[in-house]
């Protein structure tokens, strides 16, 4: 199966599993709606609560007036817009793994089986099962992720030292050295970018297909990737043209905001029809990755399962062990 069949099944098991998008704008409300709770009620009592002496201050003293309203009894309220912020994150955190879990569930469910109608009950509980595995597998990729990123800022802060020692005793060749290790650095920023986001697709998928830990699913991710490169170069083209489809809805969107009161009405609608199609590019890649490593790695099937392996035409063996006599053969003389 070539990465172009994934791709249009990916878009395929998307379009029967519409519903996800509409539980993607959901939980994107219920964060909008839970950060007004969670930080705008502090922060409206910090307002309060320090308003009216900096609100009486000169501009030329409203640092000072603000530290002075703090430090004589209001610093509880720095710690607890602080605490709502955290809180906060680690709520969208939290609704952004469990829709993400139930997500890649679904669409794993609808590779291995189209006919299976779409439940709420089924994506409940494909978060369920899924939640603590994708958490362990994205922190242990992000630490990974955050490894190789240290090794590029000293490898960067090498080349400048580097290049800059050369340049005091030959310019040219310092010059060229700084252009050739700028080039190297960009070339390994970009495919380090892109191999994560790689990793973390197909691995997710590795996870939640194969049920593998979160170690082994990148291990096995990395080696898939190896061995299929055309997996690898076309989920970058698919991440390129889905970079460039989220900015094309941004400068379609973008003069909205220079209309007085039209655009404000008509912005609305367009960035919530944006967000969806986002949504809706978003699941295609990972479907379009689930597809190309499920399809890879399993031996094709008749939709109803396993054909069942028919026994061969003849007498069946006997009990103690014996083989069955040939059909034909006379039968032995008995005393």
């Amino acid at each position: 199966m070539t990465f172009t069949d994934s791709v249009k099944e990916g878009f395929d098991v998307v379009n029967r599993r519409w519903h996800l998008i509409v539980v993607r704008v959901v939980a994107s409300v219920i964060d909008l709606v839970a950060f007004f709770v969670i930080v705008g009620i502090p922060l409206f009592i910090a307002i309060a609560a320090a308003g009216a002496e900096i609100a009486t201050a000169s501009a030329g003293q409203f640092l000072t007036s603000l530290k002075d309203a703090f430090m004589r009894g209001y610093i509880w309220v720095v710690f607890l817009v602080i605490a709502s912020i955290l809180l906060y994150f680690l709520f969208a955190a939290f609704v952004w793994m469990y829709v993400a879990s139930g997500s890649m569930g679904i669409i794993a469910r609808t590779l291995k089986n189209r006919k299976e109608a779409f439940k709420m009950k089924a994506f409940f509980a494909e978060a369920k099962r899924h939640f603590a595995p994708l958490a362990n597998f994205y922190f242990l990729l992000g630490a990974l992720v955050l490894g190789v990123l240290i090794l590029l800022g000293m490898a960067v802060s090498g080349s400048v030292y580097l290049s800059d020692s050369l340049k005091a005793a030959s310019p040219s060749l310092g010059l060229l050295l700084e252009v050739l290790l700028d080039v190297f650095i960009a070339v390994a920023a970009v495919f380090a970018i892109y191999g994560s986001l790689a990793v973390g697709a197909f691995g997710a998928g590795i996870v939640v297909l194969d049920s593998e830990s979160a170690w082994q699913s990148i291990k096995k991710s990395v080696d898939f990737l190896t061995s299929h490169p055309w997996g690898f170069w076309g989920y970058c083209a698919l991440l390129t043209a889905y970079g460039a489809a989220s900015f094309l809805l941004f400068v379609i969107g973008y003069p909205f905001r220079f209309i007085p009161i039209v655009g404000m009405i008509a912005a609305l609608p367009y960035e919530l029809v944006s967000y969806a199609l986002e949504r809706y590019l978003g699941l295609s890649l990972l479907g379009s990755a689930f597809s190309y490593y499920f399809r890879s790695t399993r031996i094709h099937m008749p939709e109803g399962g396993p054909a069942q392996a028919h026994a061969p035409a003849g007498p069946a063996p006997q009990p103690g062990g014996q083989p069955p006599e040939p059909p034909g053969t006379p039968l032995s003389d008995t005393a």
